[in-house]
């Protein structure tokens, strides 16, 4: 067999199968009728019949009502209707107006009622400052301002001041050492919100006459007698509620009045004696009932009494009360007639001016020393002769 060659110049090659494509009809009968021409013809885009400039297309079921009414209605070109319908227009936006700013009013208040109502914000703050100061009193002149400047868009908002007395409130009676830190917060606000004042006197009548911690909102009402000067506001309700204790009774309620009474009794003898003695002759005959600790703060409530609340003469206190009765030498008696001023100004009381003459004559020793400095130069006894008698000589010399 002949070998043949693997290719051979002289052979006519067929061209090869395109690719099967989507060849579109015009491009097709084209390349039939033109096969060396290329296949990838472009085909010119269809003429379309929009026109720009063409009129808007209103439906024929479309009919302008305000174009009716205007044809409806002739036309009055008097000068009655035009002041008439002048007029009428002024009138209506004078209504719309007033309705928007009343509106505007009433909603404005109910959504910042709502927001502190719903926990907003400021009621948040609130807490977390009453909080702070419950556990560290001593951040009261830190906080002061920022206590202020949160409640201070509510001063004129009743609902919101009326919220915050109530947090006040029940705080300082739960927790017992926020009592004082709260009268001075109530003493702070009240200063600058008159509704507050009045507020925070209606929720202690409030919760003197339905809060079953009695104890606990007589002393906070105490606080506020020692702190806010209202005397004719608190006074009173603080009698009344002593009043009320006592015919309950036990020794809880008692202490709670001697407590109380140490805290207010001078400023109450000074307001409204009488009451205040009736008071005290009601503890007297409650004595025979009381035992423990309260029986001893109440004998101290006496005897604070008789020294007219530490403000008096201590040798009248003591003169009176034959169980403590002591001899007074001339310099303290001079020194308890003699009158003191603190730094500040205030007139410093008995108990102060005794523990000052006390300290001071306790220093007397350290003041005058008699004693021979030598005497604290002994050398120590592991030294021989030869080194005493040599320090001796060292100490002598250092003299000169």
């Amino acid at each position: 067999m002949e070998e043949k060659p693997l290719w051979d110049p002289r052979r006519n090659e067929k061209i090869l199968r395109l690719p099967k494509t989507n060849i579109p009809k015009a491009a097709s009968s084209s390349d039939s009728e033109n096969p060396g021409e290329s296949s990838m013809s472009i085909v010119p885009p269809e003429q379309s019949k929009l026109n720009a400039l063409a009129s808007e297309f209103v439906p024929k079921c479309y009919l302008d009502k305000s174009v009716e009414n205007i044809m409806s209605k002739p036309v009055q070109w008097s000068v009655q209707n035009r002041l008439k319908i002048h007029k009428e227009q002024d009138t209506q936006r004078n209504t719309i107006s007033n309705d928007n700013a009343v509106n505007s009013r009433y909603y404005t208040q109910g959504d910042s009622n709502s927001q502190y109502a719903n926990d907003s914000l400021d009621d948040r703050r609130l807490k977390q400052l009453i909080t702070t100061l419950t556990n560290d009193p001593g951040q009261f002149d830190n906080l002061l301002d920022i206590f202020k400047q949160t409640l201070r868009p509510y001063f004129q908002d009743i609902i919101a001041i009326s919220n915050v007395t109530d947090l006040l409130v029940n705080q300082a009676v739960q927790e017992q050492s926020f009592r004082y830190t709260a009268a001075r917060l109530c003493y702070s606000v009240e200063q600058e919100s008159p509704i507050f004042r009045a507020q925070l006197h209606t929720t202690c009548n409030r919760e003197l006459a339905s809060n079953p911690n009695k104890p606990g909102i007589v002393l906070f009402v105490a606080e506020l007698y020692a702190q806010l000067y209202h005397e004719n506001i608190y006074g009173k309700c603080l009698i009344n509620a002593f009043k009320q204790l006592l015919q309950e009774g036990g020794d809880g309620n008692i202490k709670c009045i001697c407590q109380a009474l140490k805290l207010t009794g001078y400023s109450l003898e000074q307001y409204d004696k009488e009451a205040l003695d009736d008071v005290i002759k009601l503890l007297i005959q409650s004595r025979q009932f009381v035992t423990g600790t309260a029986l001893c703060l109440l004998d101290s409530v006496m005897v604070l009494r008789n020294a007219k609340w530490g403000y008096g003469n201590l040798s009248e206190s003591s003169s009176s009360n034959s169980e403590e009765g002591s001899c007074w030498d001339e310099d303290e008696q001079n020194n308890v007639n003699t009158v003191f001023y603190n730094p500040d100004g205030n007139m410093l009381s008995t108990e102060e001016t005794a523990f000052l003459a006390a300290s001071l004559q306790s220093t007397d020793e350290y003041l005058i020393d008699t004693s021979d400095p030598d005497e604290l130069c002994d050398p120590e006894p592991e030294m021989d002769e030869e080194i005493q008698a040599a320090f001796k000589e060292f100490v002598k010399l250092s003299k000169r």
